[in-house]
């Protein structure tokens, strides 16, 4: 049986109180855009490469007698913890009736730093694009619910912040509950026209970590 608990991200004016169903969670309005990431090890890539790379991030692992292996490959949804807020709804026998038992601002929750990519130190090449989606209620993900109690705590609930490729700044790339991934049903819209690619290199034992060498921004053909 799916775990007890249900997450959605809304504003908090939208977010219901008492019953509800899983048609009316589905159909707020969250997060409706967010952005693809890849990240590929960089080899020999030059500076002077990347306005030939594509729009969509597709990369032949050894094209230009470099290899470029593919590292990371995500859609992060741009969650705005300072707009929206989660709500916390309980399953019932009926499957379509659920029931509210917490709801607040996305702000309040615990926040928590992971390491996103990379991981270890080298030449990178990065690939990000801006994508209109929505998003399906969340859920624990399937393998780690045995792990969780059925009552809910707020308290279990954590923000998850990252540095991604090239970033200075830390970005919400998720949510946990008691320690264990929140899956958020994914489906992509219209993606945008334009993509950036971006070549750095990470060196930990430097006095300057991270060194972008360059960005490009390359159109929809």
């Amino acid at each position: 049986m799916a775990h007890p608990l249900v997450f959605r991200i809304a504003p908090l004016a939208q977010l219901p109180e008492g019953e509800t169903s899983w048609t009316a969670l589905r159909a707020l309005q969250g997060p409706s855009t967010g952005f693809s990431l890849r990240l590929f090890s960089a080899a020999e890539t030059e500076t002077s490469d990347l306005a030939a790379l594509p729009w969509d991030g597709q990369l032949d692992p050894g094209g230009g007698g470099a290899m470029r292996r593919l590292i990371c490959d995500a859609v992060v949804p741009h969650f705005d913890p300072q707009a929206n807020a989660i709500g916390v709804y309980e399953r019932s026998p009926d499957p379509e009736v659920l029931r509210c038992l917490d709801r607040f601002p996305l702000q309040e929750a615990v926040n928590e730093t992971c390491w996103f990519y990379p991981t270890h130190d080298g030449r990178f090449l990065s690939w990000e694009r801006e994508e209109a989606l929505s998003l399906e209620p969340g859920v624990v993900a399937s393998e780690a619910e045995a792990a969780l109690p059925e009552s809910y705590e707020r308290s279990q609930l954590a923000l998850l912040w990252s540095l991604l490729a090239d970033d200075e700044s830390l970005t919400c790339v998720g949510l946990t509950y008691g320690g264990q991934r929140i899956e958020w049903g994914q489906c992509l819209g219209q993606p945008a026209p334009e993509a950036r690619w971006s070549l750095f290199s990470v060196d930990t034992e430097a006095e300057v970590s991270l060194t972008v060498n360059a960005r490009q921004a390359v159109q929809a053909s």
